[in-house]
């Protein structure tokens, strides 16, 4: 069964080192809780879930890279992971979401079975790779590593007088910066989002992403009303961001099962010009998610 992440609970009076430790050991919980299911192949959420505790932990080594960096071997290896369970999720959402849209709105278009019966195959593969990713001695060693320098505080080893002492002030105030340096770095990554490219989509979602995230993280330290509608706001733009995202890997997606694969070629078409053409339709509604956000401040 997938286990999502457990609420970060903050001290107020908390150091930063402390909070960071608090964090980064829930985030490595998320990803720990799911291992089994996802070695066991018990369903596409385990992936996702372990995948989301994954994106969580880069998510919170970046937000506190000023004070605390990761080894670059363990950065090294947890990008490796991210790679396998991020193909196993892009199949899974193809094959599971995306076509059974598709396949729903258009129930008298031949070929689109048999595609999404190749791309469950292809999901289905895909999910065994991530599956002996995760069983794997390679995995076992990034866990340990990842647990032995969280205990052990490793950063130390390299921290100069100025990162020492910020460590040590009170993580409140640290925070509230923390939280203004994301919400200002997904204003301006959106600055051309009315007529962005998916790639230019994608960093906007990104960045609104790492922004709820360390939302997330701190909003214990927060008054609740306001982070409730922030967070509200940030989830309503990230979906519309990622059912765009997801249209876009989709038609990477497709257009290999076309070129592999002649007889399923013009359901891949056709599915391809069918997502392009309800993307466009959604773009005024992001547009208004995306005012909506630029009004508010983050907690």
């Amino acid at each position: 069964m997938a286990v999502k992440a457990a609420p970060v609970v903050l001290n107020r009076d908390m150091s930063v080192e402390a909070g960071f430790r608090v964090i980064v050991s829930n985030c490595l919980q998320q990803m720990q809780d799911n291992e089994a299911g996802v070695a066991h192949g018990t369903g596409p959420e385990c992936i996702h879930q372990m995948r989301v505790g994954m994106r969580r932990l880069r998510s919170a080594l970046r937000l506190f890279a000023p004070w605390v960096v990761l080894p670059p071997a363990l950065q090294q290896e947890l990008c490796w992971l991210g790679g396998e369970l991020g193909a196993a999720r892009d199949a899974d959402v193809l094959a599971d979401d995306t076509l059974p849209k598709v396949i729903e709105a258009c129930p008298q278009e031949a070929g689109l079975l048999a595609l999404r019966e190749l791309a469950s195959t292809v999901a289905r593969h895909q999910r065994q790779r991530a599956a002996e990713a995760v069983a794997s001695v390679r995995h076992a060693r990034l866990v340990l590593g990842l647990v032995g320098w969280l205990q052990a505080s490793r950063w130390r080893e390299s921290l100069d007088e100025a990162a020492t002492a910020a460590l040590a002030e009170p993580l409140r105030k640290r925070a509230s910066q923390m939280l203004a340096r994301r919400h200002q770095k997904l204003i301006k990554s959106g600055k051309r989002l009315a007529h962005a490219t998916p790639d230019e989509r994608h960093r906007v979602r990104i960045a609104a992403k790492k922004a709820r995230y360390a939302t997330e993280f701190f909003r214990s330290l927060h008054p609740a009303g306001r982070v409730k509608r922030y967070l509200q706001q940030l989830a309503a733009l990230q979906d519309s961001l990622g059912w765009l995202n997801d249209a876009t890997v989709a038609d990477r997606l497709l257009q290999e099962i076309g070129l592999s694969h002649p007889a399923l070629a013009g359901g891949a078409a056709f599915t391809r010009g069918h997502l392009g053409a309800t993307t466009r339709q959604d773009l005024p509604g992001l547009r208004k998610l995306w005012k909506h956000l630029r009004a508010m401040t983050p907690p």
